[in-house]
């Protein structure tokens, strides 16, 4: 019997060890509590591929097939013959020798804008234009320098044409237009610049061939040489002022059409909106208008996934 006993304990212990006695009074330890693994977060899918913008509300753009055609077609000559040229004038100039052109060539076209403050009704402003002009004449050297914006004049200097006096009543944009070899404009802008490129050439041909027999609008457009080179100049100068602003557009854009025009759209709307402005307000701007919006914004890129939210903490393991 004794040899049986032995023989049923060792089967009943793992490899044959006898079980350890367990001590008296001794307390049970609860096993912890295994804490839940934290879900995953669920995976955020991809943007779909932007589509071409279509004009954002509020922009009218009934001819964008057409519109979209020019810019195809113009981009080649711009890209190779008109940007390198203008990279050109960049190079070869100095910055001073630039902003003196710059300078010289605005204060000649400043008339123009004296001409449609009064059409606006603003006397004051075209007062303050017209001493401008006479400053910089002759203390700026011809315009060259602009005096009349630094101390103790403080006179600033502010664009203004046809298409801005037509804004300025309240007449519409109208349709967008993208014209070759002239680029982004609207049906307004196209019949107020009319009205500047029957002005401006008439200014710079009666100063650089006066005349006192016949009215600057009545006599027979003969820019010359140097009307020629002050318009180019003046073309190649504004074309290489924008190139920053264009080149961006062009390699950041997903849409660069699209992103071209609402450039223009709120580039012009700002520029009106502040001929509108009382002297010492702030220009207000057209209901919908984001002052704050950035205009080089690609209208066309998807909007960013939104991040996924934090993973829940884990809940911390009882104190033992």
């Amino acid at each position: 019997m004794a040899l049986l006993l032995a023989a049923t304990l060792a089967l009943a212990s793992p490899e044959g060890v006898p079980p350890e006695p367990t001590p008296p009074n001794a307390q049970e330890v609860p096993s912890p509590v295994a804490t839940p693994a934290p879900p995953a977060p669920a995976a955020v899918p991809p943007a779909p591929e932007a589509p071409p913008a279509k004009a954002a509300a509020g922009t009218s753009d009934p001819l964008e097939p057409v519109n979209r055609l020019f810019y195809a077609v113009n981009q080649p000559f711009d890209r190779f013959l008109i940007r390198p040229v203008a990279q050109i004038y960049l190079a070869v100039l100095p910055e001073p020798v630039r902003d003196g052109a710059h300078n010289a060539i605005h204060n000649l076209l400043a008339p123009v804008g004296v001409v449609n403050d009064v059409l606006q009704l603003r006397p004051r402003r075209a007062l303050r234009a017209t001493v401008r002009i006479l400053i910089n004449t002759t203390l700026g050297v011809g315009g060259l320098f602009d005096m009349a914006k630094r101390k103790p004049f403080n006179i600033p200097g502010h664009d203004n044409g046809f298409a801005d006096t037509l804004g300025y009543y309240g007449i519409k944009a109208g349709p967008y237009l993208y014209l070759p070899l002239l680029g982004p404009t609207t049906a307004r802008d196209v019949v107020g610049a009319a009205g500047d490129y029957f002005t401006q050439p008439r200014v710079l041909g009666f100063i650089t061939h006066p005349s006192t027999k016949k009215s600057v609008f009545t006599n027979k457009l003969k820019l010359g040489t140097y009307g020629t080179v002050i318009t180019i100049v003046n073309g190649l100068d504004e074309r290489a002022r924008a190139d920053d602003d264009l080149e961006r557009i062009r390699k950041q854009s997903v849409d660069p059409y699209a992103s071209l025009r609402a450039y223009y759209l709120q580039n012009r709307a700002g520029e009106i909106a502040k001929l509108k402005a009382k002297d010492g307000e702030e220009p207000h701007l057209p209901e919908g208008e984001d002052p704050l919006a950035d205009p080089l914004l690609d209208p066309a890129a998807p909007e960013p996934a939104a991040p996924p939210s934090a993973a829940p903490q884990p809940a911390p393991a009882p104190a033992r």
